[in-house]
């Protein structure tokens, strides 16, 4: 009798054992997964729903791309905004990198390990276009990409979405003629002058400056020359370090304290409120005139106390959203995807000026939800 109830007790535990074999496969690992684990391990349950197109059972997109920026400034929080919207409406998974150092050797290394992640498409902000060309080339036989903000015009890329740079650096030359009509001395700060982007805004500058009627492309134009009443004094990198930028704009103001006519440019987004901060530390608000580019707050806040003359802005918001779009449909559904024949998707820039700051900085807001 008690051999006959042993066994019985042994094979219920045997299928007690078997259930919880079952049950712990079914979740695909032990415990209650949290942080960032959690997110993943829900990534990859909707990921095992896929069918043999790329799409959940329920029709929706689930393919992961991605979007790689050319630093780490706090414009690119604007585009992964519209990023974060187009991968709502996809059903997609974005991943949204940002090189910390702003170097195009750390651009790769993220473009690599993406690779591997199993991303479907990227768009980049191409860091060094000249030395990226040929690295392009060889992702781009493997999966989609996009230029975005700025672009390796050689390259196989997909396309570039972004601004019309030469256009916009145009417009910056008409706030600085606003601002000093009478001439004087300018000085030009930017991250880098590898990018296309920020060749093209310095060279849309200098040629309204010089009072061309139009810039159809870049064209030698050497520090130290006046181009028509406006001389250059320099132009002055700081491989995206804001300390480095601010000590930029110190040292022209320590240099050129007595000049009465003293412009100062800022053309990638950190670039105006650092300037703006060397000219605040040297006492000469009103004194010396700044015109920026891009929408940082502080450059917004500055237009409004009258700091700042004006800003020219992008659409960052655009570029994050339109390019997961694209992306998404490069993937899912090649053949709808128009390209325009000169492989470019121009998104509008707009000059921000005292009388329409308001109204814009408040939709900014709402954008991205501040």
């Amino acid at each position: 009798m008690g051999k006959f109830k042993f066994s019985v007790l042994g094979r219920r535990l045997l299928s007690l054992a078997a259930i919880c074999l079952i049950a712990s496969g079914c979740g695909g690992g032990s415990g209650v997964p949290s942080g960032k684990d959690a997110g993943t391990k829900e990534t990859s349950k909707k990921g095992s729903d896929k069918t043999s197109d790329g799409k959940t059972k329920s029709g929706e997109s689930s393919f992961k791309v991605a979007f790689v920026s050319n630093n780490a400034a706090e414009f690119w929080t604007i585009a992964e905004a519209g990023a974060r919207k187009a991968e709502q409406e996809t059903k997609s998974q974005v991943v949204f990198k940002r090189p910390q150092d702003a170097s195009a050797s750390t651009q790769k290394q993220i473009i690599e390990d993406l690779l591997t992640q199993g991303v479907k498409a990227i768009s980049v902000s191409v860091i060094s276009p000249e030395n990226q060309t040929s690295y392009i080339d060889e992702v781009s036989a493997r999966i989609p990409v996009l230029c975005v903000d700025n672009d390796a015009v050689k390259s196989k890329r997909k396309c570039y979405l972004g601004t019309a740079n030469l256009q916009a650096g145009r417009s910056v030359g008409q706030l600085v003629k606003e601002v000093m009509p009478q001439g004087g001395k300018i000085a030009i700060f930017v991250g880098q002058l590898d990018p296309i982007n920020a060749q093209e805004r310095r060279q849309g500058v200098l040629d309204v400056l010089e009072g061309l009627a139009e810039s159809k492309s870049l064209r030698d134009s050497p520090n130290g020359k006046k181009y028509g009443d406006y001389e250059l004094i320099g132009t002055y990198t700081d491989n995206a370090d804001k300390n480095k930028a601010k000590d930029n704009a110190a040292d022209v103001l320590a240099k050129h304290q007595n000049e009465e006519n003293l412009c100062m440019i800022g053309l990638w987004a950190y670039n105006p409120p650092t300037i703006l901060a060397a000219v605040k530390d040297s006492k000469r608000i009103g004194k010396v005139k700044i015109v920026g580019f891009d929408e940082d707050d502080i450059t917004l806040d500055a237009i409004k106390a009258g700091e700042i003359h004006g800003t020219v802005v992008q659409q960052p918001f655009e570029f994050g959203y339109q390019s997961v779009k694209m992306m998404v449909d490069l993937v899912s559904k090649p053949e709808s995807v128009k390209i325009p024949a000169n492989g470019i998707i121009d998104v509008p820039h707009k000059t921000i000026k005292k009388d329409n700051v308001e109204a814009f900085h408040s939709e900014l807001k709402k954008l991205i939800n501040k």
